[in-house]
């Protein structure tokens, strides 16, 4: 298996697992993650419908995009975008609100990874006709 498909994949499973997750436990999780439980039901929902759904779908998108030769360059472009704007706006996050746990920067260095890693292979991919 080439590198490019074992990045888009790799992402594309940490993806689902977070979603499936946050879906199913989103209280449990939520705590984990940000050491604090939405405070409502309409919280938990939008957890569950944001952080599962929305995570579920973009890990089985990344999935579909790996899973084939002539898409491998635009799944790697996935990767990436979407990595570098989960970055991006931690970073903002950071500023604006301050005092986050050691699980955020954990996140974000591996985000810049990732994105990193996937640019520079996009680069290298050539176009299959």
């Amino acid at each position: 298996m080439k590198i490019e498909k074992i990045l888009i994949w790799f992402t594309a499973a940490i993806f689902l697992a977070y979603g499936v997750l946050f879906a199913l436990f989103p209280s449990s999780f939520s705590n984990i993650v940000t050491g604090s439980v939405p405070a409502t039901t309409s919280g938990l929902i939008d957890m569950r419908a944001t952080y599962g759904g929305m995570s579920i779908a973009v890990g089985l998108l990344m999935f579909l995009l790996g899973a084939n030769e002539q898409t491998i360059k635009l799944g790697l472009l996935s990767v990436f975008v979407v990595l570098i704007g989960m970055a991006i706006t931690r970073v903002f996050g950071i500023i604006v609100d301050g005092s986050p746990n050691k699980l955020m920067y954990i996140y974000l260095l591996a985000e810049i990874i990732a994105a990193t890693i996937a640019i520079v292979l996009y680069r290298n991919t050539n176009d299959v006709d």
